[in-house]
């Protein structure tokens, strides 16, 4: 679809039937385009401002519906009443029947973020999983289920193998807690994180930006904006970040590049067309971490590196985002948007594979990546509000597209024959390197067509509901070239989800909900499961109740959720360390949560969460019933509080810090030894002078060793010692 016919489609009179051009989008969008869950929304909808929701009564009393799409702006504090997670539109979270955790920017700030998942330590329910050696996207388990589904403005990051995302152009991140397939299509019933951009501004400014800290790592950092003509509809926002990080790992550290230009162009007052871009450069070495000797840990120093220190791998990640909103009268919009990806990661690292009886030499082999991506995802979605007897609606429907292809050039040294061995307790670099003598060589070609629909119902003032269902027909082909096998998989699903709010009281909110998930299983994994065929998809159901509550005249937020979650064909890392994965078959996840989030007092400002959660198999041909679940803690919390003075000579300075406790975890799939519980403590203090700000963290004050997460006993990532941070902007 060329951009003259998207003009072309969205100049049509208001009083043509919006969904006239929603059929003229649909029927346009073809071949490789597809998703995109999340645009700005048109300035005359008052996003940023408090707006109407879903339930809000209108100024005479009648029942309204009301939600328009949309991204949602900067959002003072530690509090977000709005969130599009969970219905894909700019709604009170009181009335929505789903919990979303958000970390606005203000969060981001404070903990001196320079990547997403530091901000997972104070996201309650949120554990770290594998870090795929500090490569990729990262996973994570929400509720006791892993996921490495991340999106960016409603768009999936997890396609093709991109570095881990940079926090300087987030403006917020949202947690949707539950399951999201009704909305986004294959996913886990668990939840996932949504990362919300900084978005075009009228108002010019610009902000610059250094940070260091005692493992070497130093950063500088650009964010601009503001209007390019006099009648502000062009707008920019620019984003850059440069720097190189250092590690308390032996030989570990990392560079990188980050630009991120938007561009946003209100052409009438009804229709805005914007476009974001981002162009990330990477550089890392390769740290599968430390290793577990007979199920103990702490044998080795947290620093030992047992890679090569010469071996680095390098990263390119170009995205670029389109994203229009039409606005046809008060109560219907339109949004087509498309996002196009392509990446390469190329590099060379060598990794534990074995350990010999003298429990001190360990075998490695060579591994040399070549991994290239193209992803193409497009969406077409109109919302509209209307009232049927007094019953107020505010329908989405909407059509996807995507196609991903992937092609991966894995090859290794045979650690057998060729042990390129190193002594754990006195390595020695830079040994001849061993021959490539087991090659793997292949493409994966993955495309999705969806349909969705969901009403948000207003059935009286205190009453809710919300309805949904999407259909996926999923297809993928997975051939290996070297050595030569081929698997398809074609799958048709249907993901509905509902849920009903009850509201006694404006402040008070009880809620249930339930829903559906499905995600196949793909990747060298399903060609490598057996000769019938690849590995079943994966299937959820998850059950919801709860309350939310409204303090001081809405400053803090309080919920309270119990959850329950089955899944089958479940797959989990193979404790030999191969890289390959098992069928666990089906295992639960159940608990509740405990979260509040806001301002105590104005000078005090907190995010704090507590969760129990019992994830275990249910049900497998080898694991017994009960096995725990890798890397999941039953026992987890945080608390992050800061208390800023707001008037008098010392106006501006904050002083505040967190705490972030994990239980004991399984470390491994079959449960063969175990992380220990740790408490960690951090700190923090900044003063803000006119336009600057300085800021001073301090990570794990108490130097406490802990290990974040596992994959088995070659593969155990230890936590962050005692690190200082400064930091400081200054803004014109």
């Amino acid at each position: 679809m060329t951009v003259r016919t998207i003009l072309n489609a969205i100049d049509v009179p208001a009083r043509r039937p919006p969904w006239v051009l929603a059929a003229l989008l649909c029927a346009g969008l073809h071949g490789p385009e597809a998703r995109a869950q999340e645009s700005v929304t048109l300035e005359e909808l008052a996003v940023e401002g408090e707006g109407r929701g879903v339930g809000n009564g209108a100024s005479d009393g009648r029942t309204s519906a009301a939600g328009t799409i949309g991204l949602i702006g900067p959002t003072p504090g530690y509090r977000a009443d709005r969130a599009v997670s969970s219905t894909k539109t700019d709604t009170p979270q009181r009335d929505v029947p789903q919990i979303v955790t958000v970390a606005p920017r203000e969060v981001i700030t404070d903990l001196a973020a320079t990547r997403v998942d530091r901000v997972f330590n104070y996201t309650p329910g949120v554990a770290q999983q594998n870090n795929f050696g500090g490569l990729s996207v990262f996973s994570y388990a929400i509720r006791g289920v892993t996921t490495s589904e991340i999106y960016k403005n409603g768009f999936p990051l997890n396609r093709g193998t991109p570095p881990p995302p940079d926090a300087q152009n987030v403006e917020r991140v949202e947690v949707l807690k539950g399951p999201g397939g009704g909305l986004f299509g294959r996913s886990d019933p668990g939840g996932l994180v949504n990362i919300i951009t900084k978005q075009p501004t009228v108002e010019r400014f610009v902000e610059m930006g250094g940070l260091w800290d005692s493992f070497g790592q130093f950063r500088g950092t650009v964010d601009s904006g503001g209007a390019l003509n006099e009648e502000g509809t062009l707008a920019y926002r620019f984003n850059l970040a440069a720097g190189r990080q250092g590690s308390f790992r032996d030989f570990v550290d990392s560079d990188r590049l980050l630009v991120a230009p938007v561009l946003s162009w209100q052409i009438t007052p009804d229709t805005r067309i914007t476009v974001e871009t981002e162009f990330l450069r990477n550089r890392i070495v390769f740290d599968r971490g430390v290793i577990a000797l007979n199920g103990r840990l702490g044998l080795l120093p947290i620093s030992r590196f047992l890679g090569e220190p010469s071996q680095s791998t390098y990263q390119t990640n170009n995205t670029m985002q389109v994203r229009v909103d039409h606005r046809f009268n008060a109560d219907w919009q339109m949004r087509l948007a498309t996002h196009f990806n392509t990446g390469t990661l190329e590099g060379e690292s060598a990794e534990i594979r074995a350990i010999a009886a003298d429990n001190r030499t360990v075998s490695r082999d060579r591994n040399i990546r070549d991994y290239r991506w193209d992803v193409a995802i497009g969406q077409a979605e109109v919302v509209g509000r209307f009232d049927t007897a007094g019953i107020g609606h505010t329908m989405l429907l909407g059509f996807e597209r995507e196609s991903t292809d992937s092609r991966v050039v894995y090859n290794r040294s045979n650690f057998r024959t060729s042990p390129y061995a190193i002594d754990i307790y006195d390595p020695r670099y830079g040994q001849p390197l061993p021959p490539i003598t087991i090659p793997r060589n292949n493409l994966e070609r993955i495309t999705n067509t969806a349909l969705y629909a969901q009403d948000q119902i207003v059935l009286t003032p205190e009453w809710k509901a919300l309805l949904g269902v999407r259909f996926d027909f999923f297809e993928q082909s997975f051939r290996e070239r070297i050595p030569q096998s081929q698997v398809d998989q074609t799958y048709f699903a249907a993901t509905p989800r509902a849920g009903l709010v009850y509201q006694p009281l404006p402040e008070l909110s009880l809620y249930a909900n339930v829903g559906t998930s499905f995600r196949p299983n793909i990747g060298p994994d399903a060609a490598a499961a057996s000769a019938a065929g690849p590995f079943a998809p994966e299937t959820g159901i998850g059950y919801e109740v709860g309350a939310k509550l409204d303090l001081y005249g809405g400053a803090l937020a309080l919920t309270g959720t119990a959850f329950r979650i089955d899944r089958e064909n479940v797959l989990t890392p193979e404790a030999n360390g191969s890289g390959f994965s098992v069928a666990v078959g089906g295992v639960r996840s159940q608990g509740f949560e405990l979260t509040a989030a806001g301002q105590i007092t104005p000078e005090i400002k907190l995010l704090a969460g507590y969760v129990y959660a019992e994830a275990v198999v249910t049900e497998d041909p080898t694991l017994p019933a009960g096995t725990p679940l890798i890397n999941v803690p039953r026992h987890s919390g945080s608390l992050l509080a800061v208390h800023e003075v707001q008037a008098g000579p010392w106006k501006g300075l904050g002083l505040g810090g967190g705490v972030r406790g994990v239980g004991e975890r399984a470390a491994d799939a079959v449960n063969s030894f175990s992380l220990p519980a740790y408490i960690a403590v951090d700190a923090l203090a900044y003063y803000r002078y006119e336009n600057f700000r300085f800021g001073l963290n301090i990570e794990n004050v108490f130097d406490t060793e802990y290990y974040e997460s596992s994959l088995n006993r070659f593969r155990v990532y230890p936590g962050a010692p005692r690190r200082f941070t400064g930091t400081m902007t200054v803004r014109f």
